[in-house]
């Protein structure tokens, strides 16, 4: 489980994050939403290391605070565009990746047949469609079993057959115990596949809900809707 205490972020005196307190329970699929600039980017850096929150707040992953006793390794990261070097083999690529990764990467070989990966794994990473690049970052992420993995726009740049595999990839993971956080405009996909879905407006957490809990309290028909409804309430009192 991660749990995120007191989690405030400040950018040249604008308030990004407020006092945020959060649990990404253990074994759940936890969906990251809000309106553009509602923290949701700079929340996932923070998680992972590429910012730093004020001194009073604390991350932990399992009960501990991950960051200060190394164990980063435990989580895994797909970004929405994933930035390999342009002018290195796919192969190369999943080499220097397999040196930097402490945990057994277990599933290597079954994700790389299951999306073909070795039909262009000789091809330098510049060279492959927005398809494969994406194929390429869903094997860096899942090729070993982590404890918690976060997920930017998990379908961008997929096609239909490609998000169905990673959307059973991610459902696979939480029946091992993983807990798992994505970030998503695609409310379709967000009641798909959610447990839980964490709202963020300006900064704060307005809601951390189950989505029939969330269709409940707004009355409306679907997803969309009720979280537009929800982040425009909150925005204009923010």
């Amino acid at each position: 489980m991660i749990e995120i205490q007191n989690l405030s972020k400040t950018y040249k005196k604008n308030a990004v994050i407020r006092n945020l307190n959060l649990q990404i329970q253990e074994g759940l699929i936890t969906a990251l939403v809000g309106p553009n600039g509602s923290g949701k980017t700079t929340l996932l850096k923070c998680i992972l290391g590429l910012t730093f929150p004020s001194k009073e707040s604390r991350l932990l992953l399992a009960g501990l605070e991950y960051l200060k006793q190394n164990e980063l390794y435990e989580i895994g990261y797909m970004p929405q565009i994933p930035l390999f070097p342009q002018n290195l083999k796919v192969k190369e690529i999943l080499e220097i990746l397999e040196t930097l990764e402490k945990k057994n990467p277990v599933f290597k070989e079954r994700i790389k047949e299951e999306l073909e990966i070795k039909k262009f794994e000789s091809k330098y990473f510049g060279e492959l469609s927005g398809g494969m690049k994406q194929k390429v970052n869903i094997l860096q992420c899942f090729s070993s079993e982590k404890k918690f993995y976060i997920i930017d726009e998990p379908t961008a740049s997929l096609d239909p057959h490609i998000s169905f595999y990673l959307k059973n990839l991610l459902k696979e993971r939480k029946t091992m115990g993983s807990s798992i956080l994505f970030t998503s405009h695609i409310m379709s996909e967000v009641d798909e596949i959610a447990d839980r879905v964490v709202v963020l407006v300006e900064g704060k957490l307005i809601l951390h809900e189950t989505p029939s809990e969330i269709l409940a309290k707004s009355k409306a028909s679907n997803m969309e809707e009720a979280l537009r409804s929800f982040w425009m309430k909150e925005g204009k009192h923010a």
